[in-house]
């Protein structure tokens, strides 16, 4: 066995732990055989089936943190209540839809994050994520309008900027709609695609995301 081989079977002790921790809580008891056997089939999980890597490029910052957490559980409580009302109050069933939504960031752990807060809130189920089109997919309940729909996307997009504004190093950048474009334009070019003709833009694109 070469060099570059015994590399491939390193693993994490991280993950190992991790794994080891599971396999003794699945079989209900603390003892050595458990802990031993966590340990054997951890490393062979990890070692064969390994995970691909994830490149993070966070920069948390506190207040927006804050801001973040506070507002989702608002978010949820406000939400908790309009679907209970929809429950009980008489009348017609409520009708829900089922909408596409572009995100504006491209790292997709942040993109993942953004996507579970939206499906944590009750009255919206996240159907679909495609991170390299940046598309999300969702059920909105009690959507019978264009006007709400709009809401349900105003609320998504907020989301997204705060999670964005919480964690993300360019956060501004990728926020402020000229600023998107010219960042866009910087990696066409030097990903050799050349610079794209800037799309001109909406009233709603020149709108910043708050």
């Amino acid at each position: 066995m070469n060099l570059s081989s015994l590399r491939r079977l390193r693993v994490s002790l991280g993950g190992l732990a991790w794994l080891a921790a599971v396999w003794v809580l699945l079989w209900g008891s603390l003892s050595w055989g458990n802990v031993l056997g966590g340990l054997v089939f951890g490393y062979l999980v990890l070692a064969f089936f390994p995970l691909p890597r994830v490149n993070f490029r966070l920069r948390p910052r506190p207040w927006g943190v804050v801001v973040l957490v506070v507002r989702f559980l608002y978010d949820v409580v406000r939400s908790s209540v309009e679907v209970s009302w929809l429950a009980v109050r008489p009348g017609r069933p409520a009708r829900g839809v089922v909408m596409d939504m572009e995100l504006v960031g491209d790292d997709v752990l942040l993109q993942t994050l953004t996507a579970e807060m939206v499906a944590l809130v009750p009255g919206s189920v996240v159907i679909d994520l495609d991170s390299r089109e940046r598309v999300l997919t969702i059920h909105a309940l009690g959507v019978r309008t264009r006007a709400e729909a709009e809401r349900v996307r105003h609320r998504v997009r907020g989301q997204e900027a705060r999670v964005l504004r919480a964690l993300h190093p360019d956060a501004a950048e990728l926020l402020h709609p000229r600023r998107r474009r010219e960042a866009q334009a910087r990696l066409a070019e030097r990903d050799g695609a050349g610079t794209p003709a800037t799309p001109a833009a909406t009233p709603a694109e020149d709108e910043e995301i708050r």
